[in-house]
């Protein structure tokens, strides 16, 4: 029963949601006049309202997490201070409804693992809208960024998910903004193609995901044999009801468990359920672009994650050599195969750098599900270490494409284009735009210092101890490959000719941006353990 007490829990959310109705009311009072001056100064105010609150709402959850060291507030701190004392109660209420406690009514979690969700996707929203500062939709904006702010309140609710209809609602309240945010230049026959295609291939998803879901309630329901309540579709209780009655209908199971992979394999853009990541990537406004391939993947692995290893945990199986493959394990490992060799070769011929990211986007999936696949590794694993490095490898792959989608933005802006070639002699032009994009581009290559580089050696260090040794050195291999088409990039942007010797201008906030992201990037990669000591509190408990 839902109480008093759990709002404070789901603050990020309400927030969140009062901050999209905000932007969207706030419009009404800008001027409406048709001039470019007038929609410039709409386009700002709305951009500008979405950033700081987002920025806030950050702010607020990472208080609320006291993660930050010295924001942790005992219960019985006082001060003689009138004002410090307001501030600490106010502190000590936020905190109150910090990770811990059981889900709210048995369907949103709100531990460890949502509070750093939430931290990673409202951060992701927060990056993006600034790129959105000078990259400004002239065009109905207001309703632009409260598109953003949704999609956010649907991948917070997404990770917190812990109820199959929870977890479908907050899915579609995910991609259903995304679809418009990825056609919103309806002009444009790229940006109209990429929101279709987006839009189509979503709705095919959607439709397996609702399936497999369904048939898990009809097991569950089955399993029950009529004496279960309004909680047959919490994933607990499916696990409890499939260890209770291991002969009721462990097939059905079976099948609603891979329909949901594929469902979800959709929306995360592993091989050979990738088919839209390519155009809708390079066919929707570069902001959008970071935006679904961080925040938009990082909310799908997590619901993932969450489901498999919570509602599924007597399916896992083993992806080891020699012993008997099976369970979802097994097939992640078959996912992640083909998407590392099939993701990578695909990018080495590619002309236009949106599109070689976007075939770079799909091979980095291929590493993320060699963390899920970690996690179910035999006894005597840490299986904790599987959750960590999944988590920090999410966190740094989405500071590394909302600042390498970013620099592309403001090479866009600048010079009209997005191919290779464009980027041809930046060093010349604008030497600190390239050296941000060179740093981004080296951490998805895995070079050290850069955090990249530790996400990945993590990442095939629990994949070898957890006995998947093959998918690791296939990810070594296909990493290596990687080299070739990322040197591309750096090849042109620093020995070939410039296409003008005119200097470039880097829109500002859009440097900002891709500063912050880059700024993490090198702290991350030198001193890891700020995130990691975070990450190490998450602990996914199975439904044994």
């Amino acid at each position: 029963m839902f109480q008093i007490t759990d709002i404070p829990r789901i603050l990020p959310e309400i927030l969140l949601l009062f901050l999209a109705f905000m932007v969207l009311g706030s419009d009404i009072f800008e001027k409406w006049g048709r001039s470019p001056a007038a929609r410039l100064e709409r386009a700002r105010s709305s951009a500008s309202l979405t950033t700081i609150g987002l920025g806030l709402i950050f702010v607020i959850a990472l208080v609320q997490s006291g993660y930050v060291p010295g924001t942790a507030v005992a219960a019985t701190a006082e001060s003689s201070n009138p004002l410090l004392n307001y501030l600490i109660n106010i502190v000590r209420n936020l905190q109150a409804g910090g990770p811990g406690g059981a889900p709210i009514i048995g369907v949103f979690a709100t531990d460890h693992l949502t509070m750093v969700a939430r931290l990673m996707l409202i951060g992701a929203a927060f990056l993006t809208s600034m790129l959105c500062l000078d990259y400004l939709p002239q065009a109905n904006p207001a309703e632009f960024y409260a598109m953003i702010i949704f999609a956010t309140l649907g991948m917070c609710l997404m990770a917190g998910a812990n109820e199959l209809i929870i977890a479908y609602l907050a899915v579609e309240l995910t991609s259903i903004p995304l679809y418009v945010l990825a056609g919103y230049y309806r002009n444009d026959t790229r940006s109209a193609e990429a929101g279709m295609k987006y839009f189509l291939f979503g709705a095919i998803s959607s439709g397996i995901l609702l399936y497999g879901m369904s048939l898990a309630y009809g097991f569950a329901a089955s399993a029950a044999g009529g004496m279960g309540g309004n909680d047959l579709t919490q994933f607990q209780r499916i696990a409890e009801l499939a260890r209770i009655n291991p002969e009721a209908g462990t097939g059905l199971l079976m099948l609603a468990m891979i329909f949901i992979v594929v469902g979800m394999g959709y929306k995360v853009g592993v091989v050979p359920f990738h088919g839209w990541s390519p155009d809708v990537y390079q066919g929707a406004p570069t902001p959008v672009t970071a935006f679904i391939s961080t925040a938009s993947k990082a909310a799908g692995f997590i619901l993932l994650f969450r489901l498999l290893t919570v509602a599924f945990p007597g399916l896992t199986g083993s992806a080891t050599l020699g012993s008997e493959l099976g369970g979802w394990t097994a097939l992640l490992a078959l996912l992640a195969l083909l998407t590392l060799i099939i993701g990578n070769l695909a990018a080495l011929p590619q002309t236009n750098a949106k599109r070689l990211l976007a075939w770079s986007s799909i091979a980095h999936a291929g590493f993320l599900l060699l963390g899920l696949i970690a996690w179910a590794s035999p006894h005597g694993f840490d299986r904790d270490q599987g959750t960590v490095a999944l988590l920090y490898y999410l966190v740094v792959y989405s500071l590394t494409n909302v600042g390498a989608f970013g620099a592309l933005a403001a090479v866009m802006l600048t010079v009209g284009g997005e191919e290779i070639a464009d980027l041809n002699g930046l060093a010349q032009r604008n030497l600190l735009l390239a050296t941000l994009l060179t740093l981004c581009v080296l951490s998805l290559a895995g070079i050290p210092p850069l955090a990249g580089f530790f996400a990945k050696f993590y990442i095939f260090m629990v994949g070898w101890q957890a006995g998947a040794e093959w998918l690791v050195v296939v990810a070594v291999i296909t990493t290596v490959i990687s080299l070739y088409y990322y040197l591309r990039l750096l090849k042109a942007m620093f020995i070939e000719a410039p296409i003008s010797n005119e200097p470039l201008r880097a829109p500002p906030a859009i440097t900002a941006s891709v500063s912050l992201a880059v700024a993490g990037l090198i702290i991350l990669g030198i001193f890891p353990n700020l995130v990691l000591g975070v990450i190490s509190r998450v602990q996914v408990v199975a439904g044994l």
